[in-house]
């Protein structure tokens, strides 16, 4: 009777590590040395508080003091993440950020990062709010219904609505959507406004970054990138710390003309096309003998009555009157 016990005990051991073996490369697929990606937040009646990771471990943390328009201050920190016991750790010269696990989201610590981020306090639980949400179009009746967000009041509008192309006037390709998927912050700090308008309840905006190419002859401009965001809000300086880190409702790439040394892209805006005043075009400028200004239009734009980027071909088809705004 000892021996088949002891048989048996052998056997269900055999089988037990033989279970273990089988889900250990289950559990190191699933494992990860950043916390879970999305949004955290820990604001409080004080103090906005937005932490968002990505799923690389990079991250951002975004505090902006509450109250009236004033001297209110913020801080901002942002870095990459690495594992360490009982959750992560960043550190960079003398300032450190830790993390650590706690019911429904993450503790967070700094020590000697307001020279930095900023003097404001960065300390608290920051609670799960879920994935980052990704630049993808909204049907109309859900845009209606997004929870805080403030679309501008019609009478506000000036511009008519956007109309369905002339039919045989020209022909139209339509952009893919969801090609850049940027956060409203990263939109306001590091691109400029090229033109802005209100269109059915929606606020529309050209930007552009400039290039850092010295192009010669005067008023001759270089771009390294030109996009157009589709938004439900239009003042991104008294939108919540937790807006900001979201992305724009639409957001399309703009392609730009390859210019050379002497040549430069001009925005020719408060355009018109068919019965919509939202169209631009963009032109090369350089300069001929004489220093002759002579502009080429490249390509012509308008959003459709959905909203969607459209090229407008030939570009010569989009109308812009003689004070037109240059950018």
């Amino acid at each position: 009777m000892k021996k088949s016990t002891i048989s048996g005990a052998v056997r269900l051991l055999s089988a037990s590590l033989a279970l273990s073996c089988l889900a250990a490369p289950v559990l190191a697929a699933d494992y990860s040395p950043y916390p879970k990606a999305g949004i955290y937040d820990a604001s409080d009646k004080g103090f906005e508080r937005v932490l968002t990771v990505k799923p690389d471990g990079k991250f951002t943390l975004e505090v902006s003091e509450k109250g009236k328009a004033g001297n209110l201050r913020s801080g901002s920190g942002e870095g990459k993440l690495s594992d360490a016991p009982g959750g992560w750790n960043f550190s960079e010269g003398r300032c450190t950020m830790t993390l650590k696990r706690a019911a429904g989201g993450m503790q967070l610590h700094v020590e000697a990062c307001a020279g930095s981020w900023g003097d404001v306090p960065f300390d608290g639980k920051y609670a799960y709010q879920g994935e980052e949400v990704a630049a993808a179009p909204a049907k109309p009746a859900l845009v209606a219904a997004a929870p805080k967000v403030a679309a501008p009041a019609p009478a506000t509008s000036t511009m008519p609505a956007p109309a369905a192309e002339p039919a045989g006037a020209a022909t139209t390709a339509t952009m893919p959507t969801n090609t850049m998927s940027l956060s409203r912050k990263e939109w306001k700090d590091k691109w400029g406004s090229v033109t802005a308008e209100f269109i059915t309840g929606h606020f529309v905006q050209v930007l552009a970054q400039r290039s850092s190419d010295n192009p010669t002859g005067p008023g001759l401009d270089h771009y390294s990138n030109a996009a157009v965001i589709v938004d439900t809000i239009n003042d991104y300086e008294k939108a919540s710390a937790a807006e900001m880190a979201k992305p724009p409702l639409r957001q399309y790439v703009l392609p730009l003309p390859v210019v050379t040394a002497k040549e430069g892209v001009k925005f020719e805006t408060e355009c018109s096309y068919g019965k919509s005043a939202m169209a631009f075009v963009i032109s090369v400028d350089s300069y001929g003998k004489g220093n002759i200004l002579n502009r080429k239009r490249v390509s012509g734009w308008m959003l459709d009555s959905k909203l969607q980027l459209t090229e407008v071909k030939p570009a010569s088809k989009v109308k812009c009157p003689q004070t037109s705004a240059f950018y």
